[in-house]
């Protein structure tokens, strides 16, 4: 007792940090090319922060007769240029500096919008020479503009000799100008001048741009599709879906979602969806997390990628979090997620995006989601199994190419191979596909495929 007592020692006070934290120059990298190792999605990071500005001048009701909600992007080539551009409530001269160069510290943070982290307006930093922002708001008299030199940024951060903090390189690269305005117009614009190349020049890319923000950004499903009045009212009214019209290049039409009625298998199968069903994802604490639906199709195998289709996706504020392989691991088998075509709509707080938007931040309540889709995931399991067994017994294998259309055959023709049994029938076409596929007609090889075909037939 005597000797512990005299080996006591009081535990260590513990006092509050008095310095500052030193914010290294390096930050600005671990928020730009680090950030989005995706450089598309530099793209979904400004028409984010454009909604949010679009849905709050609806709010605010700023928009006329004359002018109607909308965000524009260019990709100029020749240039190496790209703009975002919205016709939201734009960032008052007054706020303009403040804002644009805050790192973190939203004032988003707490409400329904889709940026909230203030960092995504840096996500162009890495992928160009120059970054320019501006905007006014209908009350202001100046335009005011923000210059990021880029280049030079890229420079300092390889530059051992610069031993400079956050605040010092942003001074060297960041310039404030200001010009008059043009009457009451209110916008936010971004520009990148000359973009870097980057995988085969993928942002100056329109194609891939598009088929990019059809899937990502929160743009309406097509007109001529035949669900989408269904699942937008769903969506509205459970999900406060909101959808924005979104041009590039000053196209004719919007983009809209990339579903369609039917859609390609593979080459020369096609499918088509038949049903849709809507399901509710309940929260730990019994509320909504989740609203979700899934299209049916007759399940012919996995859907390709090119189609922007596939796999039960995530969305939150109506805009895509992660991947089409996001929700993999809720199947059985994580082959059957590139079967299915599916989505749900966060409805609550509970379920963030993390900084990267890959994913959903950690947390019980996404552990929750994953596991009350199980019994979803094992449905449409079922389903995937069920028509590849249904296949397997009627031996059905669809013909590599459409024989009646492309390889220029008689009408009796046509009708003899039709007249062969089903197992037959198939291996004739992939005996004949490799000759009458070629570019270059193989006479010889058309007329003795034909020569065994009647004597097939007539042995039957």
């Amino acid at each position: 007792m005597q000797s512990s007592i005299l080996n006591y020692q009081k535990p260590p006070v513990a006092l509050p940090l008095e310095s500052d934290m030193r914010v290294s120059k390096d930050i600005f990298e671990l928020l730009s090319i680090a950030m989005y190792p995706d450089p598309l999605a530099l793209f979904r990071e400004y028409i984010q922060n454009a909604a949010d500005a679009v849905e709050q001048g609806i709010r605010e009701g700023i928009y006329s007769g004359r002018t109607s909600p909308r965000i524009d992007v260019v990709i100029d080539v020749d240039k190496r240029n790209i703009k975002i551009r919205d016709n939201g409530v734009g960032i008052s001269n007054r706020d303009f500096v403040g804002i644009l160069t805050a790192l973190g510290g939203s004032a988003k943070r707490g409400t329904k919008a889709r940026g909230f982290r203030g960092v995504g307006r840096l996500a162009g930093l890495g992928f160009c020479q120059e970054l320019v922002m501006s905007s006014k708001t209908v009350s202001d008299s100046q335009v005011y503009q923000l210059t990021w030199d880029c280049k030079k940024l890229k420079q300092l951060l390889r530059d051992p000799e610069c031993k400079e903090d956050l605040n010092g390189v942003a001074r060297q690269i960041v310039k404030l100008t200001h010009s008059p305005a043009k009457g009451d117009e209110h916008f936010f614009e971004v520009e990148l001048r000359n973009v870097v190349r980057f995988r085969n020049d993928l942002l100056l890319n329109e194609a891939e741009v598009s088929s990019y923000l059809s899937q990502v950004a929160p743009v309406p499903f097509s007109p001529v599709f035949r669900f989408g009045e269904e699942l937008n009212a769903q969506l509205t009214s459970q999900a406060a879906l909101q959808t924005f019209c979104i041009f590039i290049n000053s196209g004719k039409d919007p983009i809209f979602r990339p579903f369609q009625d039917e859609f390609d298998v593979r080459k020369g199968l096609k499918d088509k969806f038949s049903s849709v069903d809507f399901f509710p994802i309940e929260g730990v604490s019994g509320d909504r997390d989740a609203f979700g639906w899934i299209l049916h199709h007759s399940y012919l195998g996995a859907i390709p990628d090119r189609l922007g289709i596939k796999g039960l996706r995530l969305r939150s504020g109506n805009i895509q979090v992660g991947d089409a392989k996001l929700f993999e691991e809720a199947f059985i088998e994580t082959r059957f997620n590139s079967w299915s075509v599916g989505e749900l709509h966060t409805t609550s707080n509970n379920l963030l995006p993390n900084g990267r938007r890959d994913a959903l931040e950690f947390n019980i309540h996404a552990q929750n989601l994953f596991t009350k889709l199980q019994p979803l995931t094992k449905q449409i399991a079922t389903k995937c199994r069920v028509s590849s067994a249904a296949r397997v017994k009627a031996n059905v294998a669809p013909p590599v190419v459409p024989f009646e259309t492309q390889w220029q055959l008689k009408d009796a023709e046509i009708a003899v191979i039709k007249t062969l049994p089903s197992q037959l029938r198939h291996s004739f076409l992939d005996v004949a596909a490799p000759i009458f596929n070629r570019a270059r007609k193989d006479f010889h090889g058309r007329k003795a495929a034909l020569v065994i075909l009647h004597r097939i037939a007539q042995k039957l």
